[in-house]
């Protein structure tokens, strides 16, 4: 019972401190460094729901302020894409992973519901999809 209290807890302050962050216009890159450390850590969390929404959090910072340097966020994302927990641990941070490295391709795709981080990478991967791999 005490450990679910406290994995809400981290939970909830999770999302408090995303939101926190979305609701006022970032100054300066310090402002965003100190995010990107602060979801870094979220990264490393034993619990597969803080790390999925560390990364769909992210991938939603890198829409609003795509001119950052996230090298260490894709590092992070691509150690996860081969040791996740999970098999959905491991696609989704594949999926965010792309999504870094080819911004240009996904940056019409908005973040319409974020109650629902699952559609946002339904339409990364519908859109990988719809690519041509290889061209004879």
């Amino acid at each position: 019972m005490k450990t679910m209290i406290s994995r809400a807890m981290v939970i909830v302050l999770l999302f408090v401190f995303s939101i926190a962050i979305f609701a006022q216009e970032p100054k300066t890159e310090q402002f965003i460094n100190k995010a990107k450390k602060n979801y870094l850590l979220s990264m490393d969390s034993n619990l597969n729901s803080i790390v999925e929404s560390a990364i769909f959090i992210t991938m939603e910072m890198k829409d609003r302020y795509p001119e950052y340097d996230y090298s260490k966020l894709i590092n992070r994302l691509n150690e996860l894409a081969i040791e996740g927990n999970t098999p959905t641990l491991r696609y989704k941070a594949q999926l965010a992973s792309l999504y870094f490295n080819f911004y240009p391709m996904f940056s019409d795709i908005k973040i319409i519901d974020r109650e629902n981080p699952d559609l946002f990478f339904r339409q990364i991967s519908e859109r990988l999809e719809q690519r041509p791999v290889a061209a004879n």
